[in-house]
């Protein structure tokens, strides 16, 4: 009995240890995860580093179709088409973060085009004008814009036709300056109301905002398809002026500082009584904004008696039914 005890005792210490080969197969997938970390952190900067370079060589590329007026020391593009006349002129302002309004607006202005004289200004940050990284409150913002189209010759009276955010500036224009403003179009435009509950400082929206914008500097906007763009009925060369907005332009410091201030800016909206102007407003199905943007612009227009247009549309109700909204526009100018 003791010679089987010592038989299986020895039989016990011949088998093949199983930890030697666990610990290596361990370091090898150790040694496998550091080598593709290693890979993915060399291929992040050399396409940031590709992205920087790419940026200042596109610099010289960019070919601005309206003016570039100097505004306190920045330029900013102001475009316009269409005959002056004895009508008031249809001044643009494009929605948070767009990346490119003349090109983004252009399926709606180039149908009113050759019948009203038609601007957009490109705010701080937007299209073709310079990126500010300075205050983006309504005040500020709307001393700029006033500039601009001092700078480029033109005068008002003017009708305004904001797309969502903008809403607030347009509004706000038609307090401080009630001269200048005949009549405000809105295109699913904001509300003093729509930013009642808006919280530009909670977490999950600032880790989303971080996030967009390490994309953006780690040039991951250039891969196609990431970013898409509104590209219908524009030529080649504008297609490729779009993008070279967006690698420029993306989720840049001004549209921070302008989600930053609007909570304010519609505050300040709502200490004033609501501008007396006639007006026209488009609205889209909500799928994109929330049924509580639809609601407070319905709410909005039955305060000032608006002409109310609901639209089977996203957000960009300009994009999906431009001839209807140029056909209802045309209508509208020949009662202002």
């Amino acid at each position: 009995m003791t010679r089987r005890a010592e038989h299986l005792d020895d039989s016990s210490r011949a088998q093949p240890s199983l930890a030697k080969p666990a610990r290596r197969h361990r370091k090898t997938i150790r040694r496998m995860l550091a080598i593709g970390l290693s890979a993915i952190l060399v291929l992040l900067a050399g396409s940031t580093v590709y992205n920087y370079v790419m940026l200042r060589v596109e610099a010289g590329q960019l070919s601005p179709p309206g003016q570039m007026v100097d505004v306190g020391g920045h330029r900013l593009h102001v475009f316009s088409v269409g005959p002056r006349s004895g009508a008031p002129s249809l001044v643009f302002m494009a929605g948070s973060a767009t990346i490119d309004p003349v090109y983004n607006f252009m399926p709606l202005w180039s149908l009113l085009d050759g019948k009203f004289h038609v601007i957009v200004v490109e705010e701080a940050g937007y299209g073709y004008s310079d990126i500010y990284g300075t205050s983006r409150d309504a005040a500020s913002k709307l001393a700029d814009l006033r500039q601009a189209l001092s700078l480029a010759g033109e005068t008002g009276p003017y009708v305004l036709v904001p797309h969502s955010m903008s809403g607030i500036e347009a509004l706000y224009w038609a307090q401080t300056y009630p001269d200048e403003v005949k009549g405000i179009i809105g295109l699913d435009m904001a509300v003093p109301e729509s930013y009642d509950t808006y919280n530009f400082s909670a977490f999950g929206f600032q880790a989303e905002i971080r996030l967009a914008q390490a994309a953006s500097w780690l040039g991951l906007l250039r891969i196609p398809g990431v970013y898409p763009l509104y590209t219908s009925g524009l030529s080649a060369g504008e297609v490729e002026q779009q993008k070279l907005l967006l690698n420029r332009n993306a989720f840049n410091v001004d549209y921070i500082n302008e989600g930053r201030s609007i909570k304010a800016s519609a505050a300040l909206v709502k200490t004033e009584p609501v501008p007396n102007v006639p007006y026209l407003m488009f609205t889209s199905n909500g799928k994109q904004t929330g049924q509580y943007w639809i609601t407070d612009e319905d709410q909005f227009a039955q305060s000032v008696n608006a002409e109310l247009i609901h639209l089977d549309c996203g957000h960009y109700v300009f994009q999906c039914q431009p001839s209807q909204i140029a056909a209802e526009i045309t209508g509208y100018m020949a009662r202002v």
